[in-house]
């Protein structure tokens, strides 16, 4: 325990040492009107060892649209959130670089740490534009026939920093959009400004479309062509067993196409508990991208894959191997 304290107290005398960190000033304001804007949500990302990804963690601006946050030696992005306004990068360098100029790599304001002046001159405007719409429609069709596909489901989503919209409620602005095409094969959802977008068209009996784009770059309306591509389907009787004693796992679950998207259930998916024999009889696989696989059973080990489709054969038993906890 000595030994850990002492170890601590070093490491922090070395961060001190280094300079670990400057206070700054951010002055969030409305681009058009110059009003202070209250309640803008500032999250801190330190680039290190052992920060990767943008906390939980974040501060409010005030009534004065002020707030006082901490930018590290090491290189730091800020990302600032309003409901209503397009999202803010804020980048603390230690060095220029070409790829974190202004617009280039994303960021909307780059500083360098060594510029952060003391107290009272450590402030800096951040200006907040108000999110642009426009709408987008979609002409979805069958990719070989080239007929429309009336009642597919389509869901519009934007979001910050995460590889599927849905998973963290405080990153995802604005909520999900859903539309249904209509007999023509057409459907509408709003383009949003300022973030990532990604549309998810779904069918039962098709693979799932996505178009994707970022939202700086909107113009206006447009018209986008959705080919869908129907699914071949094979019958696969599953079997789940126990890595070490090769016996069946009664009251296992298998999930085919279980997706941590924040979107509905994908209707290509299907869940089943095995039986005393540790087998699901036949089951339709799909031969659906991504084709993911996931068992859970009691006392043992989740297991997740990916096996080939191509490699299967309609008709056959394939066994998944569990491992205990």
């Amino acid at each position: 325990m000595r030994r850990t304290r002492v170890i601590l107290a070093l490491l922090a005398a070395a961060l001190v040492a280094a300079g670990c960190g400057k206070p700054i000033v951010v002055h969030a304001v409305d681009a058009r009107a110059g009003d202070p804007l209250q309640d803008v949500r500032i999250y801190r990302h330190r680039f290190g060892f052992f920060n990767f990804f943008p906390g939980k963690k974040f501060v409010h601006s005030g009534p004065d649209g002020r707030a006082e946050v901490m930018v590290g030696s090491a290189n730091t992005n800020l990302t600032m959130l309003r409901a209503g306004y397009e999202p803010v990068i804020f980048g603390v360098f230690e060095t220029p670089n070409a790829s974190i100029a202004p617009d280039a790599g994303g960021y909307d304001h780059v500083v360098m740490y060594d510029d952060v002046k003391p107290k009272p001159d450590n402030e800096y405007e951040v200006r907040f534009t108000a999110v642009r719409r426009a709408p987008m429609e979609l002409e979805v069709v069958d990719s070989r026939t080239k007929e429309p596909i009336a009642g597919a489901d389509v869901f519009g989503a934007t979001f910050l920093y995460l590889p599927q919209p849905g998973v963290e409620a405080d990153w995802g602005f604005p909520p999900l959009q859903s539309a249904k095409t209509g007999a023509d094969g057409k459907a509408t959802v709003d383009q949003v400004s300022g973030f990532r977008n990604r549309v998810t068209v779904r069918l039962a009996g098709y693979q799932d479309a996505v178009v994707e784009f970022d939202g700086r770059t909107i113009t206006g309306p447009r018209s986008v062509d959705v080919p869908m591509r129907k699914l071949q389907v094979k019958q696969v009787d599953f079997l789940v067993i126990d890595a070490k004693s090769k016996q069946p796992v009664p009251g296992a679950e298998i999930r085919l196409g279980e997706s941590r998207d924040g979107l509905p259930a994908n209707p290509n998916g299907w869940s089943k508990v095995v039986g005393a024999d540790g087998r699901t009889g036949p089951m339709p696989v799909p031969d659906m991208h991504p084709f993911l696989l996931s068992v859970t059973a009691q006392n043992h080990k989740e297991w997740r894959g990916a096996p080939v489709w191509r490699a299967l054969t309609d008709g056959q038993v394939k066994k998944l191997e569990l491992q205990r906890k």
